[in-house]
């Protein structure tokens, strides 16, 4: 018995605590999960963006040299007549320091120039540069650019390579990214020059780290030929073929020896390059991960402290319960025996226990006495009220007189139909044992009723019937209808007064499972007072003289139905009186 209370008050407060919990630890966890997820997306998009604005804007000062050696006359035609005289004039000389100092003013200025070379085809293999003014080919230690210039190209774009480079012999080779660009001379449909522009990669390696990264995160960037133009230190551990570079989406994961990367990719279109970022998916989700464990942890915490302070207080409710169970099955003893046995620490407890125990050795013996009886009493008086008189002996002696009637005078009378009607009646009270009958059977006794009342009365009246055919095999209350007529006619009569004609109009329906009664007349009435009184007469136990048939009726109402019934009466003195009857179908 304990622990099935145990058990099932634990669930019921269980349950409760475990809805929301579940729910919103769940709710967090998802959202939490996505929302960072979203963030990182975001954070890495946004590095490479900055990367590709860098990179844009460093690559656009080839499209500034291309205005000005490409497409500006003057000074194309300067340094055309520079590299082709064979000797330079003063005016040259001063030409070729502007030119140099335009394109040394314009490495210094942008640190992520290493140089500028401008190349046009001449007999004297000349060269314009940043650092050494216009010089011999031949004297260049840097001559491997020139393998990318080719005289039938018609290629229009700039175009990206990376190399090795070194201004004299004594220096270390430098790691650079070059770009290229064709020179088309007065409209040429082949190439008759070259652009060179070197740029520092360690520059762009630099940009990289001062971004903001994650640990070990590789960032690094590709042509459209998936040649790497630059990338961090990270970058040169991986190995491109292992990764699905043609993959489209912005957003996707990875495996390569066991371990699941993260990869961001950026297209760029203005130069054709991609911009890439790889970073470890347990690096890169570690926050998320350590949140989602910290919210599973809590929601753990959170449910075995609930589970344990609702077993402990279920457990003591589930004591409390048992003990109280146990001293009420305790019915021998009496209140002093049981008070004696309350060993409740808590005090609203040993309050209810000790109220509930008076209650209980008050009303004890009390019950044990009237559930023996109760059922004889309402069964002995239901059978009073029904039997007041010995129906067998009176339907017997009327047969009697009603052949002598019929033999005094030879033919049927009045006398004769009003014993006829009368042994109808008494026969319907005998034949059926039931406290319930058809409203057809209820209202055919009532009206072999009014047959005599009609042959006896020396004052006529009118009945007025109101119900459904369809209602006619419900079950009513037994001799419901004859009380409530009787008493409009006896109470309602005007015999003073010879041209009143009382009208009683009967009314049956039913509603919600139920059966409505209400006869009502236009007889004498009575005034708030007399109603009050007879109102008052009826709900005691004893008889009204005046009125035993609205008092019987009251008194089987409330046996059979037990209270589950309405018996009200309305009336106006000079207006008339309404007795209404509802109890269940039955």
């Amino acid at each position: 018995m304990n622990n099935k209370i145990l058990l099932k008050n634990t669930a019921l407060f269980l349950f409760p605590l475990l809805i929301p919990l579940f729910i919103l630890g769940s709710f967090a966890i998802v959202i939490t999960d996505k929302y960072m997820k979203e963030s990182i997306t975001s954070n890495t998009i946004n590095v490479l963006q900055q990367l590709e604005q860098q990179t844009n804007a460093t690559l656009n000062d080839m499209y500034l040299l291309n205005l000005d050696y490409n497409w500006n006359p003057d000074i194309i035609l300067s340094l055309q007549n520079i590299f082709d005289s064979d000797y330079l004039t003063f005016e040259q000389n001063r030409n070729i320091l502007n030119g140099e100092g335009a394109i040394r003013r314009r490495e210094i200025a942008t640190p992520a120039i290493h140089s500028i070379y401008v190349y046009y085809q001449n007999k004297h293999n000349r060269v314009l540069t940043s650092r050494s003014g216009v010089i011999g080919f031949d004297k260049m230690y840097d001559q491997a650019w020139y393998d990318e210039y080719d005289t039938t190209s018609t290629k229009e774009g700039i175009w990206i390579k990376n190399r090795k480079m070194s201004q004299f012999s004594f220096e270390d080779p430098e790691e650079v990214i070059t770009v290229f660009k064709n020179v088309f001379k007065t409209n040429a449909k082949t190439s008759q020059g070259l652009i060179v522009l070197n740029l520092y990669q360690s520059y762009f390696e630099n940009l990289i780290n001062e971004l903001n990264n994650y640990h070990n995160q590789s960032v690094f960037v590709l042509d459209e030929h998936n040649n790497k133009l630059y990338g961090n230190a990270n970058s040169n551990q991986l190995d491109l073929d292992n990764i699905p570079l043609e993959r489209e989406e912005e957003t996707f994961e990875i495996q390569i020896d066991g371990t699941k990367y993260i990869v961001n990719q950026l297209p760029s279109q203005e130069y054709r390059l991609r911009y890439y970022s790889i970073v470890e998916k347990n690096i890169i989700y570690l926050i998320p991960n350590q949140l989602r464990i910290l919210t599973i942890v809590f929601v753990l915490i959170s449910l075995v402290l609930g589970i344990a302070i609702i077993y402990y207080l279920t457990r003591k409710n589930t004591q409390h319960v048992s003990d109280i169970i146990s001293l009420l099955n305790s019915s021998k003893q009496d209140e002093g025996e049981l008070t004696k046995n309350i060993s409740f620490k808590d005090n609203e407890y040993q309050y209810i226990v000790r109220r509930i125990l008076k209650n209980y050795v008050d009303q004890n013996n009390l019950e044990k006495e009237l559930n023996d009886k109760k059922y004889q009493l309402q069964t002995a008086e239901l059978l009073a009220l029904q039997n007041q008189i010995n129906p067998h002996f009176l339907s017997n002696t009327l047969a009697i007189i009603y052949w002598r009637a019929m033999a005094l005078t030879g033919k049927p009378n009045k006398v004769t139909q009003m014993l006829e009607t009368l042994t109808d009646i008494l026969n319907f009270s005998l034949r059926i044992k039931n406290h319930t009958v058809t409203l057809e059977e209820e209202i055919n006794n009532t009206m072999n009723y009014l047959s005599i009342l009609r042959i006896r009365s020396d004052k006529d009246f009118n009945i007025i019937w109101d119900y459904y055919e369809k209602d006619l095999h419900l079950q009513v209350l037994k001799f419901v209808l004859q009380p409530l007529i009787e008493n409009s006619i006896q109470h309602g009569m005007h015999y003073e007064n010879s041209e009143e004609k009382l009208t009683i109009k009967v009314r049956i329906k039913t509603k919600n499972e139920k059966v409505i009664i209400s006869v009502t007349d236009n007889g004498k009435g009575m005034d708030q007072e007399k109603l009050e009184n007879l109102l008052t007469q009826l709900d005691k136990d004893e008889y009204v003289t005046n009125h035993i048939g609205l008092a019987n009726i009251k008194k089987r109402l409330s046996l059979i139905y037990n209270y589950d019934y309405r018996f009200k009466i309305r009336s106006k003195e000079n207006y008339g009186t309404t007795i209404l009857i509802e109890h269940p179908l039955s």
